[in-house]
């Protein structure tokens, strides 16, 4: 505790000037003493793989008043190194997929026309300091030789963050659209904002900005759910079904060899042992099936696992019609299970949800925002700890609404 205190202390007098001419520590490295050594800001190489001229220029305005607002909170670091960089490229946002088999047979897809908007973002990595225990003791170790992902980031007009993703073999499309999982909701905001959260319980956060009156994204109605989980097990036990029936079969005369053979081993294992030998044979027969049997009995299995699986869905379904709940948007804790199909926390559960093309403005330019998404993780590193609580208080939400379509 007081550790923290000596921190934060540090970190709310907005991170005093330190001399820079050698910040390391002098002795034995301690958690102390790397809580008190001032940091950089350090300048990685940008990554541009789409945009120049015009369109690079005015993204990385946007992105520069981003840095100086998080550089003003903080301009002399202290217990890290922060590592700063710009990125833009495409943006693939209300895209449609089209899925298929390659000639491998491997399932990928095409997308179809892009929409005129760029994505791109900036990030600051809050790496702290540490204490590194080598054989010549323990040594001081900036943060800059750290392998940290804390700190902020933020992104213009690409919203994977918030809506996550599917798996890579999952091809369910809504009009060409990739059905997603928005990540869940706290209950409590942040400045006003809905805050998200990619997983229950974790240290990253998430906020979508916006257009007011309008979202980014569409929910996927329970209905349609419903109807798409059905559709699917229906698709995936047929298949398993024309697979079994597909499966080569032995002839009659190939099935009567193997008994052949089965009765001759039996002899030669227990020779003279007339009474073994009887009991073994007649425990191979009572367990023996054909081929036919086998697959008859395999068939009927799935059928009857199918015939439970989706008499779980229409069952929801018709409840859900009787409730009046076919509209609501779907919620769920994992895609396509049964035993639990809808989930009512939103703190727990995952929206259904697709982009919504129709949120983008084509009077725009390209390196607009239209929509943003602003991330924050902090670790529990004593370091950091101030710095969350500083961002939390003092960072200046307005500044990321104000570029909306600006």
């Amino acid at each position: 505790m007081k550790k923290q205190v000596i921190l934060l202390v540090m970190l709310f007098i907005h991170c005093s000037s330190w001399s820079q001419k050698d910040p390391r520590p002098k002795g034995s490295c301690t958690d102390s003493l790397v809580m008190k050594t001032p940091g950089k800001w350090l300048k990685m190489r940008d990554n541009n793989t789409a945009f120049d001229g015009v369109q690079q220029q005015e993204a990385y305005k946007r992105l520069d008043q981003i840095h100086r607002a998080i550089n003003k909170l903080c301009p002399q670091p202290v217990g890290v190194d922060i590592r700063w960089k710009r990125s833009i490229g495409l943006s693939y946002f209300g895209t449609t997929k089209k899925y298929y088999l390659n000639r491998d047979n491997v399932l990928t897809f095409d997308y179809g026309k892009l929409l005129n908007i760029a994505a791109y973002g900036y990030s600051a990595n809050f790496s702290p300091h540490f204490c590194a225990h080598t054989d010549r003791g323990t040594i001081f170790m900036p943060g800059e030789k750290a392998e940290s992902s804390t700190g902020v980031w933020v992104t213009m007009n690409n919203v994977d963050q918030v809506l996550g993703d599917a798996a890579p073999d999952d091809t369910w499309t809504i009009d060409g659209l990739q059905v997603r999982m928005r990540t869940p909701v706290a209950k409590e905001k942040w400045k006003d904002f809905e805050v998200q959260y990619p997983e229950p319980g974790s240290r990253v956060r998430s906020i979508l900005i916006h257009r007011k009156g309008i979202l980014p994204y569409k929910p996927v109605s329970r209905k349609l759910y419903l109807d798409y989980c059905i559709s699917y097990y229906i698709k995936m036990y047929d298949d398993m079904i024309i697979a079994i029936q597909k499966r080569p079969r032995r002839s009659q005369g190939e099935e009567e060899a193997e008994k052949r053979n089965m009765l001759a081993r039996f002899e030669k294992q227990f020779g003279r042992d007339t009474k073994q030998m009887k009991t073994a044979w007649e425990n191979y027969l009572a367990n023996y099936q054909t081929d036919e049997q086998r697959r008859a009995e395999e068939l009927e299995k799935v059928r009857r696992v199918k015939e439970g699986e989706l008499k779980k869905f229409t069952d929801e379904l018709e409840n859900t019609t009787k409730e009046g709940l076919l509209d609501s948007p779907a919620i769920i804790l994992v895609r396509y299970y049964s035993d639990l199909i809808f989930e009512t926390d939103p703190e727990k559960g995952y929206m259904l949800v697709t982009e919504n093309p129709d949120y983008i403005r084509k009077d725009l330019p390209a390196y607009v925002p239209q929509m943003i998404v602003f991330n924050w993780k902090w670790n529990e590193y004593l370091p950091n700890i101030g710095y969350e609580k500083m961002f939390d208080k003092d960072f200046q939400i307005d500044l990321l609404q104000a570029m909306i379509d600006n």
